[in-house]
C-alpha cells in the first residue's frame, strides 16, 4: 500500500500508528496522522503553523478532544479509519496533480485539508492553513527539495535484518524507545490470543466483555499474528518456522529473536557499531 511513499511519508504513518496506540484508539484517525506529520516534518510544521508554540497547542487540543483509553501494544498493526483512508487517497491524487512520482509529506498535508470535515482539517484551518495556500507553495518547487526550509536528508546506512536491507535510522529510533526503559525481556513461544468481538465489528483484548455483556462474542485465537515492534517481522504460531513462532516479550510488546539479540540484549548496537547515526 505504501510502496509509492517517500521515506518521510512512511515514517509519518509509523508515527501516526504510534500516536494511535498511545491514546488506545482502535483506528488511526486524521488527528493521529496530523500528529505524525508534526513529529516527522517539523520544518513544514513550523513554516505553515507559524511557531513551535502553535505545534504544541495542537497536541494539547487533540489530547483534550480524545478519550484516552488503555494503551495498545505498539506491535499491533492498527487499521486506518475510513476518514484516514480518504486522506491517503487524496494525498495520492495531489501527488498526481503536481506530477510527482512519489507521495511525500507535502501530499499528506494536502490530503488532510481536503478531508474538510475531519478534526485535523478543522485544527489546520483554525491556524490559517488552507488548501489553496499549501497547493500554491508546493507547486513552486519539486518534491524533496529544501526550498521550504526542510531538514536535510540524513545519510542512510543500510542495516540487514532477516536478510532484508532496512533503514538504520528508522530502526535506531525504534530501538531507542525500548532501551529508554529497563524492560525485562523473556523468550516465549508466540501464541494466538482470544478476542472479544463486538456486534459492530470492533475488537478488544478484554475478553471479559464477552462474558459481561451481550454486545460482544468470544473468538478463540482470534488474534493470530503479531509484528516485531522494531522491524515488523511477523510472529505467529508455527511448528516448522521457528524464526516466526517465538520471540521476546516484556509482557506488552513483542520483538523477534534477531532484533532482541542484536539491539536489546547487550551494549547499544548503534553506539558501538554505527556511532555516526546516534
Amino acid at each position: 500500500m505504501f510502496e509509492r511513499y517517500t521515506e518521510k511519508a512512511r515514517r509519518t504513518i509509523f508515527f501516526a500508528r504510534y500516536e494511535t496506540s498511545q491514546f488506545g484508539s482502535p483506528y488511526i484517525e486524521s488527528e493521529h496522522l496530523l500528529l505524525g506529520l508534526l513529529r516527522e516534518d517539523k520544518a513544514l510544521s513550523n513554516r505553515f503553523l507559524g511557531s513551535y508554540a502553535s505545534v504544541e497547542s495542537i497536541r494539547r487540543q487533540i489530547e483534550g478532544h480524545t478519550m484516552v483509553r488503555e494503551k495498545i501494544p505498539t506491535s499491533v498493526d492498527l487499521p486506518l479509519s475510513e476518514e484516514c483512508k480518504r486522506v491517503l487517497v487524496y494525498a495520492a491524487e495531489e501527488a498526481d496533480l503536481l506530477s510527482h512520482k512519489r507521495i511525500g509529506t507535502e501530499h499528506l498535508w494536502l490530503g488532510l485539508l481536503r478531508e474538510e470535515k475531519s478534526f485535523a482539517a478543522a485544527i489546520l484551518h483554525e491556524r490559517g492553513a488552507t488548501l489553496e495556500r499549501l497547493r500554491e507553495e508546493f507547486a513552486k518547487a519539486p518534491p524533496d527539495e529544501s526550498s521550504f526550509g526542510r531538514i536535510p536528508k540524513l545519510r542512510r546506512i543500510p542495516l540487514e535484518i532477516h536478510g532484508f536491507a532496512m533503514d538504520a535510522e528508522y530502526i535506531r529510533e525504534r530501538v531507542k524507545g525500548f532501551r529508554k526503559f529497563n524492560w525485562h525481556w523473556h523468550k516465549s513461544p508466540w501464541k494466538a490470543h482470544d478476542l472479544a468481538v463486538g456486534k459492530d465489528g470492533k475488537l478488544s483484548f478484554d475478553v471479559s466483555l464477552a462474558a459481561d455483556t451481550k454486545d460482544f462474542d468470544l473468538k478463540k485465537g482470534g488474534w493470530n499474528k503479531d509484528l516485531c515492534a522494531i522491524c515488523r517481522w511477523e510472529l505467529f504460531e508455527s511448528s516448522d518456522q521457528p524464526e516466526h513462532s517465538a520471540g521476546y516479550t516484556n509482557g506488552r510488546d513483542w520483538v523477534c529473536t534477531e532484533c532482541y539479540e542484536k539491539f536489546l540484549s547487550g551494549p547499544d548496537f548503534f553506539a558501538t557499531t554505527n556511532p555516526e547515526i546516534t
